[in-house]
């Protein structure tokens, strides 16, 4: 079938994988009021099916921050004395969606085609944020600037950028029958007794209009005792008001120096002061982007035009105390305008209702005016999206090189350029491909580039250390933040001697930093448009920028960056029961004592080891008897930075001989049916070969000296492995390297990954079995994405077993209670499951639900796809040891056959719409999109090439 019949498939998931699935409601930033009490306006902060709603794991007193159920949001009110509830989406009534340029949406979850927004245009609802006066819907045009920087704003001087990290806030305190008050932070609160209290504080905690009882810091920080020497004790009832608020000092990062100065020129350039204050605040320029400028419902706003406004006046007259004049506004409801270009290339403009987040796009979704690569096993091509078909998981995209437009599939595209060492090494997510709508970029000078080849894009930001300090040592403020708070005490303490009052610079147009902007369109052509901080708009090539890592972004990726640390178990459980592993390979426990110690350096087992005095450190002592039975499959690294190796096949080696103490019949599986499909499955499952091969991922490593316990322990399990291997896993060892085995695992029936092998290299460190193996995973993906949410492209296996996942103490591995046939067992029933998409803790509560269903049945189609191209791979570039095996399993047992038979039934079926009733939900791809046929039939022609191969051996020998 052509790629032009392609085109026209409509062939999108139906139907539900539960008569009434789950459907969700809100979303974080939603604005919301109660059903039962309209003028009680909210903003949701937590959601149920959040993937990054991660309560506490231990218990709190904030009852917001309790686990939700289904179908709950958390919910903070702007009235209601600012309450914050947790309550049934039920409850609540939608009134506004709060999205940004450069955010994903559909029109419903269950909607294959996404959008991006362009722009927003929101108008909002103004009241007096003391008195609650309202002055009616406003628009951006009518407030004015904010004068003061918040954090996460970019500053620029002297060609530098960086970004607010703090901010220090110092409040006047002032009360009746005082003058020559002090000036402890600049957030003014007017008690309930009608005086006013200046507090310090450090962040942006309080905001003008607040009220409440807890306005003001509990007695233990110091403050309500300092209170009490001025005035007696604090007020008591009523509620407490912040009616000021001033910026006093503002702690800077640095991020990076302007990209169009010259080498010499650049270096010259020296790291600007840490702490602005005084009037070296005038002398920064605050850098804005079009989200930082749009209203939000809680934001403090100040009109251009204040005759008429409404004003309150607050302080105590007479006695020579000055009053406050309040002339602050509060944006206390929103309606949000979208102009959205939807994948198809098609725009609109809409209300931000009539859409939903997209919060977990598909990893092959793209839109118009991406850069990707168009990956095959020939080529990889850079090339622009033009429109995307997103039921058909089809695109159309112009290859940037020879100008030719293609319709291909976007399984073989690569939107992102970031593999999965990104999730490990945050160093090596420094580029990327292209841009995003919203990023903010530096230009390079004309006639140069960013040094890249198009499209990836640098990525640069330097975060200094300084910022990742702790807040507090011993209980006490400590760092750079004590450093910030005493600067601001000095001020209050001086306060009408400095003027520290200055207002940043903004820029004028054509008196900016035009070597800076933020990207707000990609050009179908490859072309940027980049708005500059004076608003002006100019396009560029996409070699000319290169990318701003944000501060604030690399402190997030700090907190999300952290994987599992290595987890070692004692040899007893929680109660000191002392487990043992049988000969079938489960566990129980063992009155007689630990029998994974009896091969300790303290003694020597009675029955295996009997009569063996050669099994020291320094010889193994193997018999002359060959060592036969079942094999497992393995697994990547700990660490994850092993890269991936090109394998070379290995010439067939010979079988391993079994050590002297174990006879040949303690490795018989006896019992087992070794039918792989049809015929007597002529290997072992496990087998001991004399070398291991040269393309074994941990080759290279060093070996430990095997202690007598390693050896004793490794003995035991290899017996478990030699006679409880399941019929589709098979595990090669090796004589001359006893801490490196590798295994095959085949994909299970009904899985996306039924029949497709699976290679892992296992190595056992000097720790083992203390410590569990580690494991390297063949992915064979052509850089096409994972095919499993625990197998990643650069050889890692995530699972709690392996100690690169934070699982339950029982689920994580144990000395007393683990195996090596757990682990492989583990891969193949926890990984290779029929539904991998819900694989991802944080997906796993959206089982169920539309989205989830959604979700599923794509990432199924991609897992069924890449998986097949493991069995070409497998057959054309066969691994060391297990080149025998596979020979037999994928043509002497015609598995080869059956996967192209199959592969051919699954197209025939999804092009012609003849799905059988019930199967739509019982088989994990019961169908496939245009896009998935594309590629599908790629790697069929070459499986046919192999298959056509055999069948005229196999006649030729007839």
């Amino acid at each position: 079938m052509s790629n032009q019949d392609l085109s026209s498939l409509d062939i999108s998931p139906k139907g539900s994988e539960s008569s009434s699935p789950t459907s969700t409601k809100f979303y974080q930033q939603d604005i919301v009021q109660r059903v039962v009490s309209p003028n009680s306006i909210g903003i949701v902060l937590r959601c149920w099916h959040d993937a990054e709603d991660v309560p506490p794991p231990s218990p709190i007193s904030d009852p917001m921050m309790r686990p939700l159920n289904p179908g709950e949001v958390g919910v903070s009110f702007l009235n209601d004395g600012g309450e914050r509830e947790i309550l049934l989406e039920t409850q609540l009534r939608l009134v506004d969606r709060t999205l940004q340029p450069g955010d994903f949406c559909k029109r419903s979850i269950d909607d294959l085609r996404s959008g991006v927004v362009t722009n927003v245009h929101v108008k909002g609802h103004i009241e007096h944020v003391i008195s609650g006066e309202s002055i009616g819907w406003r628009t951006l045009e009518e407030l004015e600037d904010r004068v003061d920087a918040e954090i996460g704003d970019y500053v620029v001087y002297d060609d530098w950028i960086g970004q607010v990290i703090e901010v220090r806030r110092s409040v006047e305190v002032r009360t009746k029958g005082l003058s020559g008050s002090k000036l402890y932070d600049e957030a003014t609160v007017e008690v309930a007794s009608g005086h006013l209290i200046h507090l310090p504080e450090l962040s942006s905690r309080l905001s003008v209009g607040e009220k409440g009882s807890d306005i003001l810091p509990p007695a233990a920080g110091g403050v309500h005792n300092f209170f009490g020497f001025l005035m007696g004790p604090p007020p008591t009832g009523g509620a407490d008001t912040v009616v000021a608020i001033k910026h006093t000092v503002y702690a800077v990062a640095w991020l990076a120096v302007n990209q169009s100065l010259g080498t010499t020129e650049a270096e010259r350039k020296k790291r600007p002061q840490r702490f602005w204050y005084g009037e070296d605040v005038g002398d920064l320029t605050i850098i804005r982007g079009r989200s930082d400028l749009e209203m939000r419902v809680g934001d403090r706003v100040h009109m251009r035009d204040t005759k008429g406004l409404p004003v309150t006046r607050h302080g105590q007259e007479g006695d020579g105390v000055h009053m406050i004049d309040v002339q602050t506004f509060m944006v206390t409801e929103t309606r949000t305008t979208l102009h959205i270009l939807w994948q198809d290339g098609t725009q609109e403009t809409i209300s931000s209702t009539a859409v939903i987040p997209y919060l977990n796009p598909d990893e092959y979704d793209c839109w118009p005016g991406d850069h990707v690569v168009w990956k095959t096993e020939d080529v990889n091509q850079p090339a622009i999206v033009q429109h995307v078909k997103a039921a058909d998981r089809t695109a159309t995209i112009l290859l940037a090189e020879s100008g030719l437009v293609e319709l291909v599939s976007v399984l073989e595209l690569d939107p992102h350029g970031t593999s999965d060492m990104a999730s490990i090494m945050p160093e090596s997510a420094s580029e990327e491909l292209g841009v995003r709508r919203g990023d903010f970029v530096f230009i390079h000078r004309e006639g140069t580039t960013n040094g890249f080849k198009k499209p990836c894009v640098p990525r640069i930001g330097e975060l200094e250390a300084w910022v990742r300090e702790g807040p507090f040592l011993e209980g006490r403020l400590s760092g750079w933040r004590k450093e910030m708070s005493d600067i601001g005490s000095r001020l209050a303490a001086h306060h009408g001697e400095e003027h520290y009052e200055s207002k940043f610079r903004r820029p004028s147009k054509g008196d900016g930093p035009m070597w800076l902007g933020e990207v707000t369109n990609l050009n179908l052509d490859g072309t940027v448009e980049v708005t500059h901080p004076d608003w002006t708009v100019r396009v560029y090539p996409l070699d000319r920028l290169t990318k701003l890592y944000d501060g604030i972004e690399q402190l997030e990726d700090d907190l999300w960056g952290d994987e599992a640390s290595d987890t070692q178990e004692s040899y007893a459980d929680n109660e000191g029961q002392i487990w043992a592993m049988n000969e079938e390979g489960t566990w129980q426990p063992n009155v007689n004592g630990n029998e994974w110690e009896e091969y300790d350096n303290n003694g020597d087992d009675d029955d295996d080891m009997e009569g063996d005095d050669s099994m020291d450190t320094d010889h193994l002592g193997w018999a002359e008897e060959p060592l036969n039975d079942g094999s497992s499959d393995s697994q990547l690294v700990l660490s994850g930075l092993l890269p991936i190796k090109e394998h070379q096949p290995s010439a067939d080696v010979d079988v391993h001989t079994t050590p002297p103490q174990l006879s040949e019949s303690d490795f018989i599986n006896k019992g087992k049916d070794n039918d792989i499909q049809s015929k007597e499955f002529p290997y072992k499952r496990f087998d001991i070969l004399s070398s291991a091969p040269l393309d074994h991922a941990f080759f290279t490593s060093l070996p430990a000296q095997p202690s007598k316990s390693f050896l004793g322990r490794l003995t035991r399990e290899y017996r478990v492995l030699a006679t409880s291997l399941p019929d589709t896993i098979f595990v090669r060892a090796y004589e001359d390297r006893t801490d490196l085995l590798r295994c095959l695992i085949l994909g299970p029936e009904n899985t996306p990954y039924e029949d497709a092998p699976f290679m892992i290299d296992w190595m056992l460190d000097s720790n083992f079995p203390n410590a569990p193996p580690i494991a390297h995973f063949h992915s064979w993906t052509n850089g096409n994405g994972r095919v499993n949410p625990n197998l990643y492209e650069e050889g890692k296996v995530c699972l709690s077993i392996l100690g690169t996942w934070a699982g339950d103490r029982n689920e994580t591995w144990s000395a007393a209670r683990s195996s090596l046939l757990q682990a492989f067992i583990s891969i193949q029933g926890l990984v290779l499951v029929k539904e991998p998409w819900f694989c991802e803790p944080a997906y796993d509560k959206l089982r169920g639900t539309e989205e989830g269903i959604v979700n599923s049945r794509l990432y199924n189609e991609k897992a069924y796809v890449l998986s097949r191209g493991f069995v070409k791979r497998a057959l054309e570039v066969p691994l060391g040891g297990l080149e025998a095996e596979v020979r037999w399993i994928y043509h002497q047992n015609h598995r080869l056959q059956k996967v192209v038979r199959d592969a051919r039934e699954l197209i025939r079926k999804s092009t012609t719409n003849s799905i059988i009733p019930g199967e739509e939900h019982d088989r994990a791809v019961p169908r496939l999109t245009a896009g998935g046929i594309i590629t599908l039939e790629r790697t069929l022609g070459r499986l046919q090439t192999l298959l056509n191969s055999t069948t005229l051996r196999e006649n030729s020998l007839i």
